[in-house]
């Protein structure tokens, strides 16, 4: 194989300062590193990484010896170096050879268990996933290193997988999950490849560890991206696998299509904006507009909402595994929703304290920048949530979306009401009446 190398330097603040004091620390110590992946594909794009990979020649027991206690080794399909640098954490793995002893999953799905084998850089670039995620860059040198035609592909815009694109997705289905991702997150299209065979990968991303998958949806939420990655997966024929509870609204001719899509998109402004959000806030966040229309089409607004939620759901959070504390939020947010829009009561001073009230004004703050007649309960809950000094959301409202009324002028604004003994309810759950 033929590397292509191309002299570039980066801005010294665009690089990690622990993650290359770890590339030069190995080099120093006669080993063969770059940076590798992701954060030399957004290096290029211009955007700022969201962590530093690295790749070298040196193997687990070795990366011990040069970072001592510093280092933990992790991995059982493929052993990984973890080097602290305080708080954080720099990935280092030793470079991939190619796939000839590689331990495969006993059935015909191809999908690799084991995969210690190791090899030369050139190797290591054609073990990977994309052409794009396939570059190497020396900061010493100053040199990217291009195995897999990445560079190219990075100018064309284009998801591209290394190899065969039926073989790698085979290895590992979630590998689709992560292309419909990177292409909404930057802004690329997809290989012709990929998407030819995207509908017969789809229902093999099942067979794969549950906490994998979940992870890769939660990702995909949480990018920013989340309605051109939904977009992707319409097109691509994931959805149905890979969701088939919800597939029905997201087929051209569905009347609630546009509505869901309208609901992702506010999810990635809100990320956009304030960052990502705790994990079972994201997981109600995604499944509200879905309980809400089948409240909406079975007329269920006298029942407990949170009991409706936790029974309407309960096939997709089995099947993909959702923790016990996310189905909890979604319950008490329902519940209190509920109050707030169809009871039409003020909040009590246990719901006050709940950790669900911050991500149930959430939701009805963006009902109401949708067109849905929450804004008075949303104004009212808010109010009374400020003058008890309670954040109203996971993140500060914004004053262009809606304007809070201003809390009594009686210095109560900022102070918590007393403590008080809480009757009934388990240990550890907020005190969410209906």
């Amino acid at each position: 194989m033929t590397v292509v190398s191309f002299p570039t330097t980066f801005p010294a603040e665009s690089l990690d300062p622990d993650a290359l004091d770890v590339v030069l620390r190995l080099q120093d110590s006669g080993y063969t590193t770059y940076f590798v992946g992701g954060c030399v594909r957004d290096l290029l794009l211009g955007r700022e990484p969201k962590d530093f990979d690295v790749a070298t020649d040196a193997r687990p027991e070795e990366l011990k010896r040069v970072f001592g206690r510093r280092c933990r080794i992790i991995g059982r399909r493929f052993k990984l170096g973890h080097v602290h640098a305080g708080s954080k954490v720099i990935e280092v793995a030793t470079f991939r050879g190619l796939p000839d002893d590689q331990e495969m999953a006993g059935d015909d799905s191809g999908f690799v268990v084991r995969a210690n084998t190791f090899g030369p850089p050139e190797q290591d670039a054609l073990s990977r996933d994309f052409t794009v995620n396939g570059l190497f860059y020396d900061p010493a040198a100053g040199l990217l290193l291009d195995f897999v035609g990445g560079r190219a592909d990075l100018e064309h815009r284009v998801m591209r997988s290394i190899g065969d694109a039926d073989a790698r997705m085979r290895e590992d289905p979630v590998r689709l999950l992560r292309a419909i991702k990177l292409a909404a997150r930057i802004g690329f299209g997809i290989d012709d490849d990929i998407k030819a065979i995207a509908a017969d990968i789809a229902p093999l991303v099942v067979t794969c560890p549950m906490a994998r998958v979940s992870e890769e949806i939660f990702r995909i939420c949480e990018s920013g991206h989340a309605r051109r990655s939904f977009e992707w997966m319409e097109e691509l024929g994931v959805i149905e696998a890979l969701l088939p509870e919800v597939a029905g609204h997201f087929v051209p001719d569905s009347p609630t299509r546009d509505r869901l899509y309208a609901w992702l998109e506010q999810i990635d402004r809100q990320t956009r904006a304030h960052g990502t959000l705790p994990r079972p806030a994201t997981f109600t966040l995604l499944a509200w507009p879905f309980i809400r229309l089948a409240l909406e089409a079975r007329d269920e607004q006298s029942q407990e909402w949170g009991k409706f939620a936790r029974a309407a759901t309960h096939d997709l959070v089995m099947r993909l595994g959702v923790p016990v504390k996310h189905r909890q939020m979604l319950q008490y947010t329902s519940d209190l929703l509920r109050r707030m829009g169809v009871v039409r009561r003020r909040p009590t001073r246990g719901q006050l304290r709940s950790h669900a009230l911050p991500v149930a004004l959430t939701v009805a703050r963006m009902e109401y920048l949708l067109g849905a007649d929450f804004a008075p309960a949303y104004e009212a809950w808010a109010e009374d949530a400020e003058r008890h000094g309670v954040t109203t959301a996971p993140f500060e409202p914004r004053a262009d979306e809606l304007e809070l009324p201003s809390p009594d002028a009686d210095g109560t604004a900022g102070r918590r009401p007393p403590r008080r003994r809480r009757r009934g309810g388990r240990r550890g759950e907020p005190p969410v009446e209906t």
